[in-house]
């Protein structure tokens, strides 16, 4: 019975069996990191083509003062909240309220084939495509569920230098 006990005490160690530890397959790869790290983001209007603009999310103006930021560790990837002077209404959908539920930082996870992040206690069908270019970040929701109708949703940033803050 003490070896069956030693065993399982050492299997469980051995495991380490954390929720916060994420398996390398799920981290992001170096050069996406560098860049979504470099620059805290600020929620914006989309660029360019207008004909699909029901797609784009149109910050309010409660938001353009938050700043989103990116931050990498070898065992965790977050984005944060850094709110702004005005707070929204708790009536209107914010990109705070849907992203981050209430927190100022969530955890996530990132799928190289897809290139999209999965937020941590999201809805398994949820995720979020990533496109950078320099200063410009799009997170595209989509939602892989065959029984929900929606309309994919583009959420547009800018970055600004946090050498600047």
């Amino acid at each position: 019975m003490n070896k069956l006990f030693s065993g399982i005490l050492v299997l469980i160690l051995f495991c380490g069996c954390s929720k916060d530890t994420i398996s390398p397959e799920k981290i992001a790869p170096d050069d996406l990191k560098k860049q979504l790290a470099l620059y805290d983001w600020v929620p914006t209007f989309a660029n360019g083509d207008a004909k699909d603009e029901l797609y784009h999310y149109k910050p309010e103006d409660c938001e353009k003062d938050n700043h989103y930021s990116f931050s990498f560790g070898n065992d965790f990837q977050k984005l944060k909240l850094e709110r702004g002077n005005e707070l929204c209404d708790s009536n209107k959908p914010t990109f705070e309220q849907s992203i981050l539920e209430g927190k100022s930082e969530r955890s996530f996870t990132y799928d190289g084939e897809k290139k999209s992040i999965k937020f941590a206690d999201s809805d398994q069908y949820e995720s979020y495509g990533v496109l950078v270019d320099g200063d410009y970040l799009v997170l595209t929701y989509r939602n892989n569920n065959p029984v929900v109708d929606y309309i994919p949703m583009e959420y547009h940033f800018k970055g600004k230098s946090k050498e600047n803050k």
